[in-house]
């Protein structure tokens, strides 16, 4: 019922089935009226917890944050327990820029239902505003793979990355640090933010083999097989023996269903490295290709 509530829009047969009062704050609060919900909370002179929280919530829809914040904080008295008000305090020092005093209530939140995803979100953009890019990164990246269309996600994912390598930048890191840091998120499961790193280090060091490497390893999974493609073409116009780009490229070829062009580079792979374990395991999935492939 609460995230119904809080969720927005339903239609005036839904009121009918609630079966509400209709001069009620919950009727007033699912049909948008914000300032009704304020009259008729502010009138009642002990409102119970859920009415402070609708009207916490009705200022906050309402752009008033102060009273947003008053509001939570006067329902936490009676009921101090309730994480439901305390997540809406949490958002309420969040928009009044309130940084310290969000994260801690989204901890607080957090500490007794690690689930709950409004605050997980809470968090991620109290510390990216906050400029903690290395700690909000991977909640994005985790954001984003759970809904790979959530743009919002994607866009502070992006940012935060330009945010920490531009920060490691000014620290003088190098771009080979930046890349064994890319390649450790890359093992963590972090592969879109492993991603965006390398794509940042190639902008910067258009030449790093590291980074290229990354880009032509993990540009396929994200729609960028043609960028990875030329990166691993070109670390093999340097040098041919290169088995790391060699072994990609035979694999970029395989995902993307060119069978030949696959074998024609693993072949490559073996003429320079005959024991490279990676060319059985290859010559395996290229015959199993080909053999769905023969399949009528």
């Amino acid at each position: 019922m609460l995230h119904t509530l809080l969720g927005g829009v339903i239609l005036a047969s839904e009121l009918t089935a609630i079966a509400l009062p209709i001069d009620s704050v919950e009727v007033y609060y699912l049909t948008h009226d914000f300032a009704s919900v304020i009259r008729l909370v502010e009138a009642k002179e002990h409102p119970p917890m859920h009415d402070q929280l609708l009207l916490g919530w009705s200022y906050y829809r309402l752009g008033d944050m102060s009273r947003s914040k008053a509001s939570f904080r006067s329902g936490l008295e009676v009921a101090p327990a309730s994480l439901e008000l305390l997540n809406g305090l949490a958002y309420a020092h969040y928009r009044l820029g309130e940084a310290a005093e969000a994260e801690a209530a989204f901890r607080q939140v957090l500490a007794r239902s690690p689930e709950r995803v409004e605050s997980q979100r809470g968090l991620a953009f109290v510390l990216f505003t906050s400029q903690r890019f290395d700690e909000c990164l991977p909640m994005f990246d985790s954001f984003w793979r759970d809904d790979s269309s959530d743009g919002e996600a994607e866009y502070h994912l992006v940012k935060s990355v330009d945010g920490m390598l531009t920060r490691w930048q000014q620290q003088q890191k190098t771009p080979a640090q930046m890349v064994e840091q890319a390649w450790q998120f890359d093992a963590q499961g972090l592969r879109r933010s492993a991603f965006e790193m390398f794509q940042w280090i190639v902008q910067l060091e258009p030449f790093h083999p590291g980074a290229r490497l990354g880009l032509g390893t993990l540009g396929p999974a994200f729609g960028h097989e043609a960028e990875a493609r030329a990166a691993l073409e070109s670390l093999l116009r340097e040098n041919s023996k290169d088995a790391d780009a060699r072994a990609t490229l035979s694999r970029l070829h395989l995902q993307a269903g060119r069978v030949k062009e696959a074998e024609k580079e693993l072949q490559r792979l073996l003429a320079a490295h005959p024991k490279d374990p990676r060319g059985e395991t290859l010559r395996r999935e290229i015959a199993a290709r080909r053999a769905g492939e023969a399949v009528p």
